[in-house]
């Protein structure tokens, strides 16, 4: 991370180093994992929804975003009204139009399927996807401005959630004064985080913790724990790695070790010792990709 004190030339430096690091990763995830996280994330904002207020805009996935298709068909059966958002110009606010199963699709900015329509509704629950978050409920996207010239713009709030993976949790993305909270971040693991709410893996992970815990482990420690690891991966496969690296501030060493005989042991042995709740669900992510 940056220091607290940095001007915004250095956060958008950080910024575009932290986006870059987690896209990789993201994309690195198997398929079915992120599959398996998008469906227990749906479980969790289904509810909210239901009692949210209509139309709710979504987004089409991209770049192994959290894939909420199946909700959206699920609600639009429900009744409930679905838009989905349209960008035009980097740096302008979005625009949203009305979607529904089997309607016609155009193709938006960076190619991403719009609805072939020039209707345009108002949302009155956004649901924002995130590249990376904070716990104050502050939003990494993709830089193109569209998410907080969007909110800055609304005359009524509304309601806006947030939606991620739970990997890519950051200490901070250094907000700055343009920068918009959600109103509340929904994960695979989380359908509240709010401001205020800690994080911390003893207390949020307490099931996965072994009845002879011994205290939390060190970044350095965490960065040994994983190098008899690295072999395991294929290239596909290791920007995941080189995520946690990052997030620990530390960079891989070579190592003669061999892997462990059993690695999912080995893993739930270091697991419940990572207190950082983004690393903590990064190595859960490790594990699955590395098990058959």
């Amino acid at each position: 991370m940056i220091s607290h004190s940095a001007n915004w030339g250095e956060v958008k430096a950080w910024r575009k180093e932290a986006r870059a690091r987690i896209l990789a990763a993201r994309t690195a995830c198997p398929p079915t994992l992120r599959q398996g996280m998008s469906a227990a994330l749906m479980e969790r904002l289904h509810p909210l929804l239901q009692e949210a207020e209509g139309p709710i805009s979504f987004y089409w996935p991209f770049r192994g975003e959290p894939d909420l298709r199946p909700l959206m068909r699920t609600l639009a059966a429900e009744g409930v009204e679905i838009a989905l958002p349209v960008g035009t110009k980097i740096g302008e606010p979005l625009t949203f139009r009305p979607w529904s199963p089997g309607c016609a699709m155009a193709r938006g900015i960076w190619d991403i399927p719009i609805p072939a329509t020039d209707l345009e509704i108002t949302p009155q629950t956004i649901v924002a996807p995130l590249v990376g978050f904070d716990a104050a409920l502050y939003r990494l996207g993709y830089g193109g401005g569209f998410f907080d010239r969007t909110l800055a713009a609304r005359r009524k709030p509304g309601e806006v959630i947030g939606i991620g993976f739970a990997m890519f949790q950051l200490p901070s993305i250094e907000p700055q004064p343009h920068d918009i909270p959600m109103g509340r971040i929904v994960t695979e693991r989380s359908a509240a985080l709010q401001p205020g709410i800690g994080s911390a893996s003893p207390v949020c992970y307490a099931e996965e913790s072994e009845r002879n815990y011994a205290g939390d482990f060190e970044a350095q420690e965490i960065a040994a724990a994983l190098q008899p690891l690295a072999g395991l991966l294929s290239g596909e496969r290791r920007p995941l790695l080189d995520f946690i690296y990052w997030r620990l501030g530390t960079e891989p060493e070579g190592s003669s070790a061999s892997p462990p005989a059993d690695i999912d042991n080995y893993l739930s042995r270091l697991i419940p010792r990572v207190a950082d709740n983004g690393i903590h669900a990064a190595l859960q992510a490790l594990r699955a990709t590395l098990l058959p």
